[in-house]
């Protein structure tokens, strides 16, 4: 006679799927639920060193005198929660008028390019690290870091590749490159970053984190591509240019899409954690 046949409560466990005990479902709530403060955080952790980057760079290559002295942007409410008007202080247009042109090409390449680029390739790197295995909380906050970095790049190019301010503007007239070519470029490389997240970081992440029930798996994926493809296209509808408000108006129906598209692969049959038949007794 099997053991299962005696411990009726150990049948049950074999027979759940992995990451479906109470204790894992009481995690994943309490997770969820965190996810607010989890976002405000590492959306802080990803603007804030792309800030001091430009300001750091701009002061060692001399078109700054201070190194940390940003411009906060004020106490109102939607700064405070989404660092809205945060601005790293440097008058490129002075630069400019004193012959900088590589300096300020390459203060403007700081933020995205320094910062959340590198943040990204860390987080990408570490974010398959079996020492997460036994650490939901830090894989959860490393998963909502990454993406907050892979937004900001995205937030840059594609959406803001064309307008007439920001990084990439600023970009664009220290080094004189087109537009397209930063377009081309870069718009290759986040776009290999994006699918990347949505075929490989987020469902291993999710099963990392323990995130069996299919409802999770959907909330997680619906946020996070609102987030990437949607929070993250604002700036673009408030630039004047049309190219940039129609690259923004584009990302915004994709959010459906997107997550139509991802929703057998992280949420469905094909979705890890929820979608692993029981081990054999």
């Amino acid at each position: 006679m099997q053991a299962d046949a005696l411990d009726p409560a150990a049948a049950a466990d074999r027979a759940r799927p992995a990451g479906a005990s109470p204790a894992a479902r009481h995690r994943t709530a309490w997770l969820l639920a965190a996810t607010p403060l989890v976002l405000l955080l590492t959306h802080y952790a990803a603007v804030l060193p792309h800030e001091f980057a430009h300001s750091v760079v701009a002061w060692l290559v001399g078109i700054k005198d201070q190194p940390g002295n940003v411009d906060w942007g004020g106490t109102g409410l939607l700064n405070v929660l989404g660092l809205v008007d945060i601005y790293e202080n440097v008058d490129y247009r002075a630069a400019l008028d004193a012959g900088r042109f590589w300096q300020v090409a390459l203060v403007a390449f700081a933020g995205p390019g320094l910062a959340n680029g590198g943040l990204y390739l860390l987080s990408r790197r570490f974010i398959t690290s079996p020492k997460l295995a036994d650490r939901p909380l830090a894989a959860y906050v490393l998963f909502w870091f990454l993406l907050m970095n892979l937004a900001n790049l995205y937030d840059y190019v594609p959406i803001r590749a064309f307008a007439a301010d920001g990084d990439v503007a600023h970009f664009r007239w220290g080094s004189g490159a087109s537009p397209w070519l930063v377009y081309a470029v870069a718009g290759y490389l986040v776009l290999w970053a994006v699918v990347d997240f949505y075929r490989k970081v987020l469902p291993a992440s999710l099963d990392v984190v323990g995130f069996a029930a299919p409802a999770a798996r959907a909330a997680v994926l619906v946020v996070a591509t609102t987030v990437l493809f949607g929070y993250f296209a604002i700036p673009g509808l408030l630039e004047p240019d049309p190219v940039s408000q129609f690259i923004a108006r584009t990302s915004l129906l994709a959010v459906p899409a997107v997550v139509a598209a991802n929703w057998r692969r992280v949420v469905g049959r094909d979705g890890g954690l929820a979608a692993r038949p029981a081990r054999p007794a």
